[in-house]
């Protein structure tokens, strides 16, 4: 019994020991820190979708909406809707900055485009699409405020989802500039047309893929039909080595699977406009041979028309006097409005699947130029007037003056 009980008490007396040990080395210093560099939190995604779809065969926006909710490869931390301008998506990153304290790393931007001319993202709430013109002007007015560096700063990626919208680099540039004055910004957009098609039969959401798609354009004069013996006449001129089947995509509007080459039309608008000081006349445009006369004797006009590359021959256009209510007087002017027709026909780009999924869109690298335009805002100034467009002083004057056109 006695040896027992002195066994018992060494095993006490060596657990009191070895646990009196452990507590000694655990004992950790209050004035050590673990330090997290900044750069290695991930940062936030956010992506705004720009308007509402207004024909149920083009869903343009409610893909999109699920695609950026949904999709497993580019799923955003956040989708907004109910935007329609610039302006509110600056406004709206400046007071929602991420809530881990580092700037956004990517921003999408989703909006009905083109190549030709515009975005239909509204500079300001009512305004004026979002053009080179209207974004320049809105820069000299003061009229777009980008986000402070907490929230848009050098390492974000503002990711511009149109129709081939890459292809207008000046676009793309002044918009880096807008978002990233002072900390600068890159803005990313596709050469290439981009959209959003299902994938199952029964339409689930979680389906949505994002395709990649070659486009061509033809032309046609607005006042008239589509003529299919000249869209696939002028589509031979325009790509002479192209062996694509166009005329399956002329009579195809609507898609039955997302491989399939369709086309949509559209109008690319074109408007100038000279304004004259108090007592001076606009020249006399009522009859056909004084308009041929006026668009002879403007070259500046016939220019503007140039930087769509669309000829002249395939617009519509039109003269208007205009009213301008500036202070407390009235400023003249002449607004000549354009706009041509154009067909566009879409070739999605497809991949295989080992899996044996059809349809699997092509996925492009990230950073491939051949594909996407990438612009960035670095320097206090990246374009004066004269490298931008001929905008004209009088016109800025009056920009933001009421105005009412009168056709002529």
């Amino acid at each position: 019994m006695r040896l027992r009980i002195l066994l018992c008490c060494l095993l006490c007396a060596v657990s009191f020991l070895s646990c009196h040990e452990r507590n000694d080395t655990a004992v950790v210093d209050v004035n050590d820190t673990v330090v997290i560099a900044a750069d290695t939190i991930p940062r936030a995604s956010i992506t705004f979708i720009m308007g509402e779809d207004n024909w149920a065969y083009n869903q343009y926006y409610t893909l999109a909406n699920h695609y950026y909710r949904m999709s497993q490869e580019d799923r955003t931390d956040m989708v907004v809707e109910g935007l329609s301008s610039l302006s509110q998506v600056l406004e709206y990153l400046q007071n929602h900055p991420p809530a881990n304290g580092r700037p956004y790393g990517l921003v999408n931007i989703v909006s009905h485009g083109n190549e030709f001319v515009d975005l239909q993202l509204r500079v300001v709430p009512g305004g004026e699409r979002t053009s080179v013109e209207t974004l320049f002007r809105a820069w000299i007015e003061n009229g777009l405020t980008a986000p402070d560096s907490t929230v848009v700063d050098s390492l974000t990626t503002i990711f511009l989802h149109g129709c081939a919208v890459g292809q207008n680099r000046l676009l793309l540039t002044l918009l880096a500039r807008v978002f990233g004055e002072g900390h600068g910004a890159t803005v990313k957009a596709s050469k290439l047309f981009e959209y959003y098609a299902y994938l199952s039969r029964n339409r689930n959401p979680q389906s949505v893929q994002h395709y990649y798609a070659r486009t061509w354009y033809a032309f046609y004069h607005p006042d008239s039909a589509i003529d299919e013996k000249a869209m696939l006449r002028q589509l031979r001129r325009r790509y002479p080595h192209d062996t694509t089947h166009w005329h399956e995509g002329l009579r195809r509007r609507f898609q039955e699977n997302p491989s399939q080459l369709y086309h949509y039309s559209f109008e690319v608008p074109c408007v100038y406009e000279e304004t004259y000081a108090e007592g001076d006349n606009p020249p006399s445009v009522y009859g056909q041979h004084q308009r041929e006369r006026w668009l002879s004797g403007h070259s500046d006009f016939a220019e503007l028309i140039a930087t769509t590359h669309i000829p002249q021959r395939y617009f519509q256009i039109k003269f208007y006097r205009c009213t301008y209510l500036h202070g407390d007087r009235l400023v003249y002017g002449l607004k000549v409005k354009a706009r041509a027709g154009v067909v566009c026909l879409i070739q999605p780009l497809t991949q295989s699947d080992s899996t044996g999924i059809p349809f699997v869109p092509y996925r492009p690298e990230g950073h491939d130029t051949s594909i996407f335009t990438i612009a960035a805002y670095r320097q206090p100034t990246i374009v004066g007037p004269c490298q931008c467009l001929a905008v004209r002083p009088a016109a800025i004057e009056t920009f933001l003056c009421q105005k009412k056109d009168v056709p002529l």
